[in-house]
């Protein structure tokens, strides 16, 4: 078995009798994401959804009328969107889940019946966990695979220079050597520098940006 890590996009088709399948297909205008999955015990799972689009009110009434088949709570109510968790008989995903200790990327986009899986993993899980599904008679398609690589925030000579200029005062108040005075030190023309540092606000600007939302 391969131990290599891989970015995968998978498409899982909702078997027809869930009524995942049949709301998504219902409101195929509406996104459907699924926010997080826990599994209760062997039988019973319980799984968080967010639902955004124009016809959330007719969902809410049409889901409402349907709730009384299945446990479930609205957490959030809204004219654009609404969360909720729902009580799962017979988890058939997060079981198989588990059982292959397959991480997923959160959340999960549902659309017309389909579930679309976005997953860092190695390779052998995933083989494991397609298995899985097609023995349960649920068909899994791979639409993407490609080893993954995880980048650094910075370049080794970027990691090199931020660590100087921190030992050597640049970012004290008042600093302890100029621009030149630290360029000169390290053997690279001022203009070089600047452009260097600059790249590394940028990229840990960005970092902390994304991080932070």
């Amino acid at each position: 078995m391969s131990q290599d890590v891989v970015h995968i996009k998978l498409k899982i088709d909702i078997p027809k009798d869930k009524w995942l399948a049949k709301f998504t297909k219902k409101y195929s205008e509406l996104n459907f994401y699924i926010l997080s999955k826990f599994l209760i015990d062997d039988k019973t799972g319980l799984t968080s959804f967010q639902i955004n689009g124009s016809s959330v009110p007719k969902f809410i009434t049409d889901f409402k009328e349907y709730s009384t088949r299945i446990s479930s709570q609205i957490l959030f109510e809204g004219k654009e969107l609404v969360i909720l968790n729902v009580k799962v008989v017979d988890p058939w995903i997060l079981n198989t889940l588990v059982k292959t200790k397959l991480l997923i990327i959160y959340p999960i986009l549902v659309k017309e019946g389909i579930i679309r899986i976005e997953a860092i993993t190695d390779r052998y899980k995933m083989d494991h966990f397609i298995t899985r599904l097609e023995k349960k008679g649920i068909r899994a398609v791979i639409e993407s695979i490609g080893y993954y690589y995880k980048s650094t925030l910075l370049t080794p000579r970027q990691r090199e220079i931020l660590t100087l200029a921190i030992k050597n005062g640049y970012f004290e108040i008042p600093r302890r050597n100029t621009l030149s005075e630290f360029a000169k030190s390290i053997g690279i023309s001022k203009s070089a520098l600047f452009e260097t540092m600059r790249r590394i606000y940028r990229r840990l600007a960005e970092h902390f940006l994304q991080t932070s939302i």
